[in-house]
């Protein structure tokens, strides 16, 4: 019996630990970066320490950034320029940089978690932006699961997507700048039971420029015709 109270508080503890180190980092979004997982409800996840899963890793990924809204989007002179760099962060390794974040809340940036795996990086400048199409960069089938030691496949390490963006609005006569990283699972859930787990495929990133000139981000899923960029 105390066996099993000690794995219902240690499960209860692991679950506390995430959600507030999530909400924690979501509160630093405000100063530059951004945790915003893909998966649903996930601030009631239980975490389990090491649970290898390889099946949740994907042989490769998919790359999505979309400029969502852009005032300017059909004037000529209007462009935007985008360098990113994905990463895969072990699990023991992000959350042992979590714990050493400060109390009152901090700012690092992505060089804070060690251990990174660079799973793909690239730059892209677009001027035509007329359409949601040609403000979509689609990149397929970067190498993933081969990328990571077969011991680092555990269920709760990390994917840190590292950005830095330049969009200049010819209409609002505005270059908006802005970099940061958003943070997600190697999976993501087909229903709310943590057991429908399967692994992710697809790394979206979405940016929207508002009328008063000032920037959006997010990494949620969308849906809809892309074009695929060579």
């Amino acid at each position: 019996m105390l066996g099993a109270l000690k794995h219902i508080l240690e499960s209860r503890k692991n679950m506390l630990t995430r959600f507030l180190a999530i909400a924690l980092l979501q509160l630093a979004q405000v100063f530059g970066f951004a945790v915003a997982p893909q998966t649903r409800n996930m601030g009631s996840l239980t975490r389990e320490d090491n649970v290898h899963a390889p099946q949740l890793y994907a042989d490769k990924l998919d790359f999505i950034a979309t400029l969502v809204d852009l005032p300017g989007a059909k004037n000529k002179k209007s462009y935007w320029e985008l360098s990113y760099q994905l990463y895969f962060v072990p699990e023991e390794n992000y959350w042992a940089a979590v714990r050493r974040l400060p109390r009152g809340g901090s700012n690092p940036d992505v060089d804070y978690f060690p251990g990174k795996i660079v799973i793909a990086e690239g730059h892209r400048k677009t001027r035509r932006l007329a359409t949601l199409d040609e403000r979509t960069i689609t990149l397929t089938g970067f190498p993933f699961k081969r990328k990571v030691p077969d011991p680092l496949r555990t269920k709760f390490a990390v994917l840190i997507t590292n950005y830095a963006v330049k969009i200049f609005d010819a209409e609002l006569n505005t270059t908006v700048t802005r970099s940061g990283f958003f943070i997600t699972e190697p999976f993501e859930m087909t229903s709310e039971d943590q057991s429908q787990a399967i692994a992710r495929k697809t790394i979206y990133l979405n940016f929207g420029v508002n009328p008063n000139g000032t920037l959006n981000g997010s990494q949620r899923v969308r849906s809809g015709k892309t074009r695929i960029s060579p």
